[in-house]
């Protein structure tokens, strides 16, 4: 696989920035074309049941004011790509669509090697966590998540989670070109993975796609404490981007906002790939 195309979403938000940063270090590393979307939320759909209480006017004042947040936030967006990409000497398009962002955030992925996205709030609840969700399981793309306040990117050390599972093996193909291009891969692994597909495997597996590796084992104090361990793994290290699978039965707010990945999307301070 290689890496010819991007889609970031720019959604005006706080960690805007971040997001774009981190996707045009990406295009500059693989001299890929940049495809910056944003997505402009329809007020009309916006607007909740209007109750027996709530009169005309009542709805047009809500109307107004929805309009407003959603033209700064276009405005907001539109101003960081002017920032960020009017300078960078990319190959680059600006999009603005209307509609439901997680529905328009997926179409536009899988027509990209690789999307890029800021992480969901730490709750992980509201139309974020839907668009992330989108962007990892209905595309058949790989996605690249920003952590915030995010300055600047590089891609030298990159350090993989691996159990054996088939997660972690997609997300280790849809890594590969990071991989290839990286001074420096280091395969985390812990207790519990499965045994017919060690780490130790994985080693040569890569070494055939000319890809050298060094494992290093860790043991989480519980459970429940895998993700904080593999970030701290990370960080001695000194790795610049996490690989790892993402995982999910369902829906991603049964999964993904709970339990390892959670904290990892929570509190990593370096890049995330995943793949599902």
């Amino acid at each position: 696989m290689s890496i010819r195309s991007i889609l970031t979403l720019q959604d005006g938000g706080k960690d805007g920035e971040s997001t774009l940063v981190l996707a045009v270090a990406a295009a500059r590393h693989f001299g890929a074309h940049l495809d910056v979307l944003h997505v402009r939320a329809d007020p009309e759909t916006m607007v909740p049941v209007v109750g027996e209480a709530m009169t005309g006017a009542m709805v047009e004042q809500m109307m107004e004011t929805m309009s407003e947040v959603v033209g700064t936030r276009a405005s907001r967006a539109r101003a960081a790509f002017d920032k960020l990409c009017g300078p960078s000497g990319l190959s680059v398009e600006w999009r603005e669509l209307t509609g439901r962002e997680p529905e328009l955030v997926a179409a536009s992925s899988r027509l990209a090697d690789l999307t890029v996205i800021g992480r969901p709030a730490d709750t992980g609840d509201g139309p974020m966590a839907a668009t992330v969700d989108a962007a990892l399981f209905e595309t058949g793309r790989p996605a690249l998540l920003a952590p915030a306040a995010l300055t600047s990117a590089a891609f030298v050390h990159v350090a993989v989670a691996w159990d054996g599972s088939a997660q972690a093996a997609r997300a280790v193909d849809a890594g590969m070109p990071f991989l290839r291009r990286a001074r420096q891969v280091t395969l985390l692994t812990a207790p519990g993975g499965d045994p017919l597909a060690p780490v130790d495997r994985l080693v040569p597996f890569l070494a055939r796609h000319d890809v050298r590796a060094a494992v290093e084992h860790f043991t989480p104090a519980s459970h429940h404490a895998t993700g904080r361990a593999l970030l701290g793994e990370v960080k001695r290290v000194g790795a610049d981007l996490l690989v790892m699978g993402a995982y999910g039965h369902s829906r991603l707010r049964e999964m993904i906002f709970g339990g390892a990945t959670r904290e990892v999307l929570a509190e990593s301070t370096a890049p995330v790939l995943m793949a599902h």
